[in-house]
């Protein structure tokens, strides 16, 4: 029983090559994927003649009444070749309501050392099976196992992120931005922050858009943040970072809901791909045409940014932290920063420095251009929302 194999998964239909080739290798009727789950086992993949054992595909027996549990148990060998041989088995009421004559079978561990369920082959004639075959179907269920644990850590997240969702666990903390000519608030950036435990926000906003919630999370962060607008002042604005496709959504409840346009900024962040450039400024342009203003947000952290700045023709041009930090010290970083500034010189754009934490880096923006910053060194974000008062009505100090 010897057969070359390809060991690639990809999905549900690498899953079923896999198990066919257990079936072919081990000359048998039936090669089942089984999950242990709710006291069953549940049959996740079928390759073979499923009907004539009486299995279906997302249905199984109770977890007592199955060789697999026994098996994994040790209660019973990974092989028999010939169940009416097995004392341990011959009896069962399975081995006579499925006609099981041959079985292997071994236990499927994902990675923190839980037992999935098991992989097995079953025949109605005996087999000659023996312990390389289970080496063979063990070797199999190592690679299944990692598959395995991918989508149970998708399930894990998607149950988590949807619980957020759902519960709309998330608070928004404001962080000023400061025009650097007169230390007056310009606006806010909203940053949303999720409970203990959740993780950095940009991990759990990644988390959300890899399992298909991105979408419906950044959509709750938003509502959250415009219900804030009423705290500014008419001459301030409040910046959300979105997606495009979430962008081009938002812009159309704005207008329908009549919200005032001239005090939303939306930042298109250097880590958000744009599928069609020209779409994107369609479905936008009636928004800016109304006053909406549009920031390209982690500038110089990498092309995209650069690009999304080329075919967008922003309002705002964020330049990035990493090319803030060490400003004052580092020439590269100034014609960088120089670059940035001609740029905007000739879409009559503002600039906004980054992740501001250094007094000497501020002054050097500030003579280099840069119209406005925010940071550490001006505030941090905060979730409370009454700051929003005081940075309105003071001044804000800045390097000399």
């Amino acid at each position: 029983m010897t057969e070359t194999f390809a060991p690639v998964l990809a999905g549900a239909g690498g899953l079923q090559r896999v198990l066919e080739l257990a079936r072919r290798h081990l000359d048998m009727d039936l090669a089942i994927l089984a999950e242990f789950t709710d006291g069953k086992q549940v049959n996740r993949g079928l390759a073979g003649d499923a009907a004539s054992f009486g299995f279906a595909l997302h249905d199984g027996p109770s977890l007592g009444d199955t060789y697999c549990q026994r098996m994994t148990q040790g209660e019973l060998p990974h092989v028999i070749a010939d169940t009416r041989d097995n004392a341990l088995v011959r009896d069962l009421p399975l081995t006579r309501d499925a006609d099981i004559g041959s079985y292997v079978g071994v236990p499927i561990t994902l990675a923190d050392g839980s037992v999935y369920g098991s992989l097995c082959t079953l025949s109605h004639a005996s087999q000659p099976v023996d312990d390389r075959d289970a080496r063979f179907l063990r070797m199999l269920a190592e690679l299944v196992a990692s598959d395995l644990q991918d989508e149970r850590n998708r399930a894990n997240a998607r149950a988590r992120i949807q619980t957020l969702i759902d519960n709309g666990a998330l608070q928004i903390a404001l962080q000023p931005i400061i025009d650097l000519s007169t230390g007056n608030l310009l606006g806010v950036e909203a940053l949303s922050r999720f409970p203990a435990g959740q993780g950095p926000p940009d991990e759990v906003f990644a988390a959300a858009h890899a399992v298909g919630l991105g979408n419906e999370l950044e959509e709750l962060a938003t509502r959250a943040a415009l219900r804030l607008l009423p705290l500014l002042g008419p001459e301030q604005y409040l910046a959300i970072n979105l997606t495009p496709s979430v962008a081009i959504h938002l812009v159309k409840v704005a207008i329908s809901a009549g919200l005032p346009l001239d005090r939303l900024v939306l930042e298109i962040t250097e880590h958000a791909a744009v599928e069609n450039y020209t779409v994107l400024r369609d479905a936008l342009s009636e928004g800016r045409r109304q006053g909406l203003r549009l920031a390209i947000d982690d500038a110089g952290a990498g092309y995209a940014s650069l690009h999304h700045v080329v075919e967008l023709h922003p309002d705002i041009i964020k330049i990035d932290r990493s090319l803030i930090e060490g400003l004052s010290e580092d020439p590269a970083r100034r014609s960088v920063v120089k670059a940035f500034v001609a740029v905007a010189g000739d879409l009559e754009a503002v600039v906004v420095a980054e992740g501001v934490e250094d007094a000497p880096d501020l002054s050097c923006a500030k003579d280099l251009g840069v119209d406005a910053a925010q940071g550490y060194l001006l505030a941090r974000p905060d979730t409370d929302h009454e700051l929003l008062q005081h940075w309105r009505e003071r001044t804000f100090a800045l390097a000399p």
